[in-house]
């Protein structure tokens, strides 16, 4: 057989039908069908990692603060501007629990922003100096902690609560917040489930039972 001869039925046997290629694209279709549903409950748990992983290194600063301090909490607001806290009695504005964490954890850091976060981190506000802001947090401390141990606080006296069940600080969402100068910004949730800081420093869901961690 001419080698020309060889070579045609050499392709022939390689080609595909197209029966052949029906099946294919049938299997392809039924898995994206399986996959797809799927794919948006996949992505909010990752962001939900991330997320969780960046507050998880705020806890550590907390911790080096706490070591300095002799245990006491940072002093600062719920969040920094430009979101609604009360002024100093000068009419300053007072200090913000990542400034009061920056000698620890850079306020600058990509790690205060939770990476589901589209509406609160990226908040612009006019600082003292006439440039624009941004408030750069994405996470809402419990600013009733500052000051004081997690011991003296009133979920330890009063609710008997343990620092591993005890809430620092969590995500900033699912809800509608104003800014100090009166716009009220609609904040859609991160994520599924919202991420907690806990006294003893781990990540996770409250819950009545006691202590979890992301994704369970």
């Amino acid at each position: 057989m001419p080698s020309s001869h060889r070579r045609s039925a050499s392709v022939q046997r390689k080609a595909f039908s197209l029966i052949e290629l029906l099946v294919v694209i049938s299997i392809i279709a039924v898995l994206l069908a399986l996959l797809l549903p799927a794919l948006p409950r996949v992505m909010d748990a990752g962001r939900r990692t991330a997320c969780a992983a960046n507050l998880r290194g705020v806890g550590q600063a907390v911790e080096l603060y706490k070591g300095d301090f002799k245990e006491i909490m940072p002093v600062g607001t719920y969040m920094p501007r430009p979101w609604l806290n009360f002024l100093n009695d000068d009419g300053s504005w007072p200090t913000s629990f990542n400034q009061s964490l920056d000698n620890y954890f850079e306020i600058d850091s990509k790690a205060w922003r939770c990476p589901g976060d589209k509406s609160v981190y990226n908040v612009t506000y006019t600082a003292d100096n006439g440039r624009e802001e941004l408030g750069k947090s994405s996470y809402m401390y419990i600013s009733a902690l500052g000051g004081q141990k997690l011991e003296d606080s009133f979920f330890y006296t009063r609710l008997n609560m343990q620092p591993v069940r005890i809430p620092i600080a969590h995500d900033f969402d699912g809800n509608t917040y104003e800014t100090q100068d009166g716009r009220l910004v609609p904040v859609d949730f991160f994520h599924d489930t919202r991420n907690l800081l806990f006294g003893d420093g781990h990540v996770g869901k409250y819950d009545q039972d006691g202590p979890t961690q992301p994704g369970r």
